[in-house]
């Protein structure tokens, strides 16, 4: 029984190993060769800073034309308007720089793009060499044609589209699927905050991945029958995932939602033959988690060999300062302040209305409580325990902020879009057991179908 589990187990998994190894490669390839001309994104910025589309405040809140993240989008336009040494530095290793007095990059980036500073007057900040930086590969080729508002419109667009594609996508879903597809995009139009992160060079990038990798579930929701498909497939999308993410709350709502669609889809085919549904969600956090995880050792394996111990020393100590216990303020114990941040922060995800963001988490919390129970009541029918496994799902980004909980504090008005995931699947929790119940009726239905169409 172990040597046919491990046979069964041993072709998927070489898929998933190529599929990342193709995907770094890709990654490479495109850090490489798509950011354009320093030269020509430094006009690029020029133009910005004179027309207003950038200015010297980090931080935007709910602006819906430029978005609220402006201290990100002025590190990935420096990144790519400083010069380096080399091709393979610009792309592994990009240069920031800072004063013993400033370390706003939007000023810096005015200070060096516009009134001509000298960057030997500077300091030499730490090197971003702990990301991919995927969203500079595609904003430097987006500005060898246009402008950055242009762009930023064109990622206003992207996201939306993604949003409307995932929603499309779930018609070619079963019962459950097309139901619990349409609740995520739902909420990702809503209470996800994409207004004012779509435009956001650093995160409108991952929003759309993120979408349209759940939206190729819900199209081909067969994959999930099958291991050979899901696994290669969930890999893909972690190292996808990794390659835009700057530690903006993509990772973690990824992975929720694609265990909550697998759950969905692989219910739908039970009837059809496949895999049991829970084997597909682990299979497909599995293989994401494993790729997504791979993808970062690619990534500072390169940035090791290019710049030395300096790489990992970095990765090291960023890591260890967002996963440090923020101290207690107020008689409020640092564990728990990160969760009372975001609290505070909710607000962003409905439009700026703070007693709108409370009410929706206490709503939130209500529905939870009452899908739980009714989950407990079942826990020994396969209805009970899928809702263990959304209840799972939703607790992702718990079990986030519990591993760094000081950059979760620090930048709770940011991640607390990760709170969309349990929002979203609350719904879909309480609403589980009656489309269980309603599932082998259609189930049976497509199966008719399919046999009346292959005959």
């Amino acid at each position: 029984m172990a040597r046919e589990g491990y046979l069964s187990l041993r072709g998927p998994v070489a898929r998933g190993i190529g599929v990342v190894l193709a995907a770094n490669l890709l990654f490479f390839a495109l850090m490489t060769l798509a950011p354009g001309e320093p030269r020509l994104v430094a006009a690029r910025v020029r133009n910005a800073y004179e027309t207003g589309e950038l200015g010297t405040v980090s931080y935007r809140w709910f602006d819906t034309r430029r978005g609220v993240f402006q201290h990100n989008d002025c590190l990935v336009l420096e990144m790519l308007s400083n010069r380096h040494s080399s091709t393979l530095e610009r792309a592994l290793a990009p240069r920031t720089y800072v004063t013993e007095n400033e370390h706003n990059p939007c000023v810096l980036l005015r200070a060096l793009v516009v009134d001509g500073v000298d960057p030997a007057t500077l300091i030499l900040a730490d090197r971003f060499t702990r990301y991919w930086h995927g969203y500079n590969a595609l904003t430097g080729l987006a500005l060898r044609s246009m402008e950055l508002g242009d762009f930023r419109r064109l990622l206003r667009c992207a996201v939306w589209l993604s949003i409307a594609v995932l929603a499309l996508a779930t018609l070619r879903s079963g019962f459950v699927a097309r139901r619990t597809g349409l609740t995520i995009a739902l909420a990702a139009a809503t209470v996800w905050g994409v207004q004012y992160s779509a435009p956001g060079l650093s995160q409108g990038p991952g929003d759309a991945f993120l979408v349209l990798g759940l939206a190729g579930i819900a199209a081909w929701p067969k994959w999930t029958a099958r291991l050979a498909a899901i696994v290669p497939y969930a890999a893909g999308f972690g190292a996808g995932v990794v390659f835009f993410e700057m530690f903006t709350g993509q990772l973690p709502t990824a992975v929720a939602w694609l265990a909550a669609l697998t759950l969905a889809a692989a219910r739908d085919q039970e009837p059809l033959g496949g895999l049991a549904a829970p084997r597909a969600v682990l299979a497909a956090v599995s293989a994401f988690v494993l790729g997504a995880a791979a993808t970062v050792v690619v990534k500072q394996s390169l940035a090791l060999a290019l710049v030395g111990p300096k790489a990992a020393g970095s990765f090291a100590e960023h890591l260890s300062l967002w996963a440090r216990v923020p101290e207690s303020v107020n008689h409020v114990p640092g564990v728990l302040r990160p969760f009372l941040e975001l609290i505070r922060q909710s607000r962003t995800l409905t439009f700026g209305n703070s007693a709108a963001g409370y009410g929706l988490l206490a709503a939130t919390a209500l529905v939870w409580a009452v899908a739980a129970t009714r989950g407990w009541r079942r826990r020994a029918t396969p209805p009970g325990g899928d809702v263990r496994i959304l209840l799972g799902a939703a607790l992702v980004p718990i079990v986030w902020v519990l591993l760094l909980p000081n950059h979760t504090s620090v930048h709770a008005w940011l991640m607390v879009r990760l709170l969309v995931v349990p929002i979203s699947l609350a719904l879909v929790a309480l609403l589980w057991p009656v489309w269980i119940a309603r599932r082998p009726l259609v189930a049976r239905w497509s199966a008719r179908g399919d046999s009346i169409r292959t005959t």
